[in-house]
């Protein structure tokens, strides 16, 4: 039997799986219908050579591990003939996929007339968005490899360690002695304010989105470069700002906290295997519910700090390292548990849908979104991608009608927020 090590965000993802469903998302649609030969066969040849997505999660007591399954070319990818695509899509991204299955992903072609779509979904154990955009880009890539009559022998694809000690390879020694015993607590920000949802049942997966056109995200930069901020920075800011209406606090103190991508601290910005390389950045905001000039120098003066720091996003690491490594794991999850806090309020930008992963031969793609795991209740997480130069805000959350039409709320005020902002 072929057993993986089981690393740190692994663990981590699966101690936290009972607060979201520890699947990474992601939607391609296309005008044309792709060949599902040849997406069986880029897939089989992409998990063959990253064994995480065939394996099976086993949670031992002492230290857990992933067992390596053998897969099919034929199990790699689904595919269905649908009226509606994006309800299909949609009811495919709503899925769960158990650690203890055969693979850890869910790849389906959906047909509806001459367009068709993608729904990819993947176990967050497995990877974070950073790879999951690595993943995506070599099978276009493998993809038209074989469109253009070629084999797969040539495709190139990155191997190395699944660690996190890989973030401290391109340090200097002082650099890497210091990152190395950052034993802080980030998750812990002590506000508990949080969005109000119903404490009602019969709660499904639902993908909420909003979109901006190409000429009002072109205005958006623009502005933002005006006022010293970034995209992710006037985001960030209008959702902080909207989130105020819809939360169960008496202060007007808010935590949003970001998840970053720390490939940044590494040489050539990238992990050398498929993993998750992700660590928190609070945004601690004293008055959120002011005018949304005022909450954006906030946002601002937080996000310009840290990008000073050359170690964000890198506290805590060390300390869940030690965690892992002084108890068995069952005594670990328990400690990280009591020790660690899932964030109550997030935000994800996972960053710009390439050419490079919509670029199928035979098939124009004409939209595209990938979001973060779907929140169970009180959790809540706003996911930020553009595709062709047309961003999408998507919350995916677990809930019930009422909470839906909440978010909803929510998700029109930013908008309307941010088209004042611009005009």
């Amino acid at each position: 039997m072929r057993k993986l090590k089981a690393e740190i965000w692994d663990k981590v993802q699966y101690i936290f799986r009972n607060y979201y469903d520890r699947m990474v998302h992601a939607a391609l649609y296309f005008d044309g219908v792709l060949n599902l030969g040849y997406l069986k066969k880029s897939v089989y040849r992409l998990v063959n050579e990253y064994p995480v997505l065939k394996s099976t999660f086993k949670s031992n007591p002492f230290s857990p591990y992933w067992k390596v399954n053998e897969l099919t070319e034929s199990e790699c990818v689904g595919h269905v003939v649908c009226d509606d695509l994006q309800k299909s899509v949609h009811a495919a991204l709503a899925k769960e996929i158990a650690v203890g299955e055969k693979k850890q992903f869910e790849i389906i072609l959906h047909i509806s007339g001459n367009k068709c779509a993608l729904s990819v979904i993947v176990n967050h154990m497995c990877l974070d968005g950073g790879d999951l955009k690595y993943f995506l880009g070599k099978l276009t890539e493998a993809y038209n490899l074989l469109g253009s009559g070629k084999d797969l022998s040539g495709l190139e694809l990155k191997h190395g360690t699944r660690s996190y000690t890989q973030l401290y390879k391109d340090m200097s020694e002082e650099d890497r002695k210091k990152a190395k015993k950052l034993y802080v607590n980030v998750s812990r920000t002590g506000i508990k304010n949080k969005f109000s949802f119903t404490d009602g049942n019969d709660c499904t997966t639902r993908f909420n989105l909003i979109k901006f056109t190409k000429e009002e995200f072109s205005k958006m930069r623009a502005k933002a470069k005006t006022d010293g901020a970034t995209v992710n920075d006037i985001f960030l800011a209008a959702y902080a700002k909207c989130i105020c209406k819809y939360i169960d606090g008496k202060d007007s103190r808010l935590a949003v906290t970001n998840m970053k991508n720390l490939r940044y601290h590494m040489a050539d910005n990238d992990s050398e295997e498929l993993t998750n390389l992700t660590g928190f950045m609070p945004c601690v905001l004293e008055m959120a519910d002011g005018s949304f000039e005022e909450v954006l120098k906030a946002v601002c003066e937080v996000t310009s700090k840290a990008k000073e720091d050359k170690f964000c996003g890198l506290y805590g690491l060390p300390l869940m390292a030690l965690a892992f490594r002084l108890f068995p794991f069952s005594i670990a999850e328990f400690v990280i548990k009591i020790g660690y806090e899932n964030p109550l309020i997030g935000m994800s930008n996972t960053g710009i849908i390439t050419e490079e992963i919509t670029a199928y031969d035979g098939a124009k793609c004409t939209d595209a979104f990938i979001t973060g795991a779907t929140k169970y209740k009180p959790y809540i997480q706003l996911t930020s991608t553009t595709f062709d130069g047309v961003p999408t805000l998507c919350i995916a959350q677990k809930c019930n009608d009422e909470d839906e039409r909440r978010i909803r709320a929510l998700l029109n005020d930013i908008k309307t927020l941010l088209l004042g902002y611009i005009n």
